[in-house]
């Protein structure tokens, strides 16, 4: 599967994205002078440091998005959902396959899941 991700360097400045497969490096050549250019993360409108999510995770412990802060996306997206999500991210076929049976059975004895349970808005 091939996603999106933003990059810049921080040596000439470019900014832009490319179409990679996951899990996306944390570094690629730069387009305009070959040196490496770090992945960025953005959302529209909203940009976070690891300093700002740190900042709005709970005090007591550690919640998933602070924890796996390569996995796009993943702060908004309730806990139940969040394992299948960051599996996929990094390709791990294995737990990927795991969570989906367990969310398929649960979906046959349970019927849909609430939209409440799927999504979490801040």
């Amino acid at each position: 599967m091939k996603m999106m991700f933003d990059y810049g360097c921080g040596d000439c400045g470019w900014l832009g994205e490319s179409l990679l497969t996951l899990p996306a490096p944390a570094t690629i050549p730069c387009v305009d002078c070959g040196r490496p250019s770090r992945r960025r993360y953005t959302t529209a409108g909203l940009k976070r440091s690891a300093e700002g999510l740190a900042a709005i995770a709970p005090a007591g412990g550690s919640i998933a998005c602070r924890d796996n802060p390569d996995v796009p996306g993943l702060c908004h997206v309730a806990p139940k959902a969040r394992r299948a999500m960051i599996a996929r991210h990094r390709g791990d076929d294995h737990t990927l396959s795991r969570e989906l049976a367990r969310q398929t059975a649960e979906f046959e004895s349970r019927g849909p899941v609430p939209l409440q349970d799927v999504i979490d808005v801040h």
